[in-house]
This record gives structure tokens, sequence and C-alpha cells, in this order.
């Protein structure tokens, strides 16, 4: 299995690098630069085209890159193109439907771009407001939802061509929203916070609005100060969901299979300072993307008690921040 790394910008961290995992065994390889683009913190894969930020001097936007033809794990960097629109580089791209949505946490925006080959076509840009946060763009039926980790609220927006505000979620002073993940029936919608270090499930309602189920605690108890909740992904038997938290530095696993959370494990990260995580080989693998170690490192996954085992695999490489696997 192929994958990549986004980075941050760094002494040795110029861009997206690649890597090769044995499905098998866990065992990883690699590491190498794939494709020059500064300040590639988010990543998104499809259909061999790779989205992401980049920024060049006092300007910043969207790169694209066709990564068919790499072969193994080394440097290739292929044909790319890049759009310049931004001040500063978005932290999340994501596609969906032959479009590509950015979030800018600095600018307060959400832009949509529509994708032509490798070109990124600006559509739209939705200004919330400077410094609101924006941190995700993700899908929940026919709505779209940005979490603004600033304004403890996640703003919805029609998911339509004009993408009209459709309402606001309310979360805690202090909560910090950061990441979120839908299950497949788009019914539940978890959240992260990233300043108080807490899971939040809402229930989508039939008339398109959410209603808070519950919410759990993910540090035994504690908030201490220097810890972040980060990543947030769910198991594909939807039975379990895995958060990382920075300072702390470890995997938190939920159990959701009484109907609400339950921490199960908290598990070191094995490097320092984990931002996001994945599943691979049908979830038979976790992968951590550790910045101040600069390396990922995986783990065995037992998909019965969605536990995590001990340490099978590891690369070196930039400032990870984030990871996209090819299918």
């Amino acid at each position: 299995m192929k994958g990549y790394i986004g980075t941050y910008e760094g002494v040795g961290s110029v861009g997206i690098y690649g890597f090769e995992m044995d499905v098998r065994s866990g065992e990883m390889s690699g590491g190498e630069l794939v494709c020059e683009a500064p300040d590639a913190k988010f990543l998104a894969l499809e259909d061999g085209v790779l989205a992401a930020p980049v920024k060049r001097g006092e300007q910043a936007g969207i790169l694209l890159a066709d990564v068919r033809r790499r072969s193994g794990s080394g440097s290739s960097e292929g044909e790319k193109e890049e759009v310049l629109t931004e001040r500063v580089a978005s932290c999340y791209v994501g596609m969906d439907g032959g479009r590509l949505f950015s979030a800018n946490f600095h600018e307060g925006t959400v832009s949509v771009y529509r994708i032509e080959g490798l070109k990124a076509v600006l559509e739209k840009r939705i200004l919330i407001g400077e410094g609101a946060g924006c941190h995700q763009v993700l899908f929940s039926g026919r709505r779209m939802l940005v979490p603004c980790m600033e304004l403890d609220e996640i703003r919805v927006f029609e998911r339509d061509g004009a993408f009209a505000e459709a309402g606001r979620i309310r979360l805690p002073e202090g909560c910090g929203p950061r990441h979120g993940v839908c299950d497949r029936e788009e019914k539940r919608l978890f959240i992260v916070g990233q300043k108080n270090n807490r899971l939040y499930c809402f229930h989508m309602m039939e008339d398109g609005k959410f209603r808070e189920a519950w919410n759990l605690g993910l540090l035994d108890g504690t908030e201490e100060s220097g810890n972040e909740a980060a990543a947030i992904r769910l198991s594909a038997d939807e039975r379990f969901l895995y958060v990382s938290v920075r300072g702390a530095d470890i995997v938190v696993v939920v159990s959701l299979e009484e109907g609400t959370g339950k921490v199960v494990q908290r598990k070191e990260c094995g490097g320092r300072h984990p931002r996001d995580l994945v599943l691979a080989a049908d979830g038979r693998f976790l992968i951590t993307a550790n910045r101040d170690s600069r390396d990922l490192v995986s783990f065995p996954v037992d998909q019965g008690s969605g536990r995590i085992g001990k340490e099978c695999g590891r690369v070196r490489t930039g400032r990870a921040v984030c990871i996209a696997l090819e299918e």
C-alpha cells in the first residue's frame, strides 16, 4: 500500500513525502520527498490526483499533482498545477463530487474550487470571519459542516451551488471544535474539541438540525494544559473511534458499541506531537503522523476489541501532520 505525508514547512521539511506499507506485517519504508510544496499540511487524494495547500512567498493556494505514475516510495514530481488565491495556506483540503474544498484557519474562509483535470478553478469563497478558526469541511446529507475552533461552533451550509448558511451548532465555550466525522448513514456526527479534549456526538434530526446525544472526556478526567485533541477517525464497522491527543502524545480508542462513548484504551502514539492518524488495510493497522519526532508509526489493531497493539513499523520523514492512502 502506498501513501503520502503532508508536512509543515521547516528545515528538511519542504513538501509532500511518500511511503509504502506492507499490508501483511504493517512494516513501512520510504519517507522521501515526492513533491516540493511548502506548507502542504493537509492532503486529499482522489483518482490519482493529490491535492494540498501550498505557500509561495507572500501568496498561498492549492496544488494539484498527478501521482498515478509514481513508482515505489521515491521522489517523482510528475505533472502538477497551482492556483494562488489566498494570503496564508489553508489548514484543510477535501475533494467531493468534482469539487475541492479548503478551510482557512487564519482568514476564516471556506473556498470552493471546481476541478478541471489538474486545474482548480475558484467558484466561491465563503467568509465566516477573520480568525474564526475554520478547520475542516465535511458533509452530512444535504448539508456542509465547517467546525470553527475560535467561535466554538459548527457553521452549517446548504450543499448546493449557492452554499447558503443553514444554521449553527453551538458547543460549550472553550471547546475549540477541530475535526469531525459522520457515520455512513449520515445520522451521527462526532466532533472532537481541541481545547477541552472532549468528544461530542450529535444526532441529525429529520428537520436537518443536530441534537447533542452525549459527550465524553478523553483524558481520564484531567484537562491538563498543553494537551490538545487533533484527528478523529471512525472504524469501517463503526464500532470504534480513534482520536490523537498531542501533548499527552497518545491515541484514545473509544467504543461505540453500547450506544454511547466509552474509552477503552489510551495508547502511546510512538512519537511526539501526533497530528493525523489513519486506519489502513481494512482497519487492521493504525498509522500516526508525529510532527515533532518527524515520523510515521504503524500499529496492529485488534478488530474485535478495537485496541491498538505494539509498534510494527516506522518511517522517518518531514514535519508530518497529514496522511493520505492510495486505495
